[in-house]
């Protein structure tokens, strides 16, 4: 405004999004305006830790880590059940902001670990770009690097390791399974298991061409990217879980994934969402999504 007001939506990890006003003027302290989140009060909620990691090739990780919520000081020696969340994208991140789904394992007594990856954004154009025709590659790696320094910290239990996500993040649960039996049993919502598939099938091809260029040109770089040239190796019990209206991620590739697993003898099981798209929109969903 006129007088110097600038209104905004601001968030952090443990408070959600509110409208604020600052007088860039006055130098006063910014006020909060709305109360649309007020129901979040009666929830007691992990604080994340920041912190960063060296990975396999010496590159920086920035990472979060939840604690349990209600469990011991941060300086506790008890090992922690841990649970890895990959964000989408791959060029997405996470931030400081409210994730409902880590806040539920934390209050589960769970640990959970938000690494922003190589291929994040907020870290520069070269970071972006660190795994284009890799995925699988060093970004998996900088995921384990993380998991294995938590471990190697005594803060997560070896024995009882999780890893999740949705979109790139579902993917690159997959693609855990496939090479690594440490994980005791994962979340893939709305993956991709056959990148080769889902490029003749998804919206927006272009970001992909971007990562690999086009499956008729080069397969190979999708293929050795593609989680289900590596099912026989998996073990690990799966949940998977999928919108039948997503066209960014389409049905087809959950489905690859459920059937590909029943065939190696993994434990799995398949929930197909009527009628939702890439990002859940009803509410007996997302709630019926986060108990399972």
């Amino acid at each position: 405004s006129t007088s110097g007001e600038i209104a905004y939506v601001a968030q952090t990890g443990v408070t959600p999004p509110e409208v604020w006003i600052w007088n860039q003027k006055g130098g006063a302290a910014a006020k909060q305006v709305s109360h649309v989140n007020d129901a979040w009060k009666q929830f007691k909620l992990a604080t994340p830790e920041y912190y960063k990691y060296k990975s396999f090739d010496g590159t920086e990780i920035e990472a979060s880590l939840l604690r349990p919520i209600g469990g011991s000081d941060a300086g506790a020696t008890t090992k922690l059940p841990l649970i890895a969340l990959i964000h989408g994208g791959p060029t997405g991140r996470w931030s400081d902001a409210i994730e409902p789904w880590g806040q539920l394992l934390a209050a589960r007594g769970y640990a959970v670990f938000y690494p922003n990856i190589r291929g994040s954004v907020g870290y520069g154009q070269k970071f972006v770009e660190t795994n284009k025709a890799d995925w699988g590659g060093g970004d998996y790696k900088d995921v384990m690097a993380g998991v294995h320094d938590l471990v190697n910290r005594g803060i997560a239990d070896p024995n009882r390791l999780g890893i999740g996500g949705w979109s790139y993040g579902g993917y690159m649960a997959e693609w855990a399974i496939t090479q690594t039996n440490e994980f005791k049993v994962a979340v893939s919502g709305a993956g991709m298991a056959n990148l080769i598939s889902e490029f003749g099938m998804e919206d927006h091809p272009a970001g992909d061409e971007w990562f690999f260029g086009t499956p008729w040109e080069s397969p190979e770089k999708f293929l050795n990217s593609s989680p289900f040239v590596h099912f026989k190796d998996a073990k690990t019990p799966t949940l998977i879980l999928q919108g039948d209206a997503d066209t960014i991620d389409p049905l087809g590739q959950s489905e690859e994934l459920y059937r590909g697993l029943k065939r190696y003898g993994v434990e799995t099981e398949l929930v197909v969402y009527p009628r939702e798209p890439h990002g859940f929109h009803e509410e007996k969903h997302l709630l019926d999504r986060l108990n399972r």
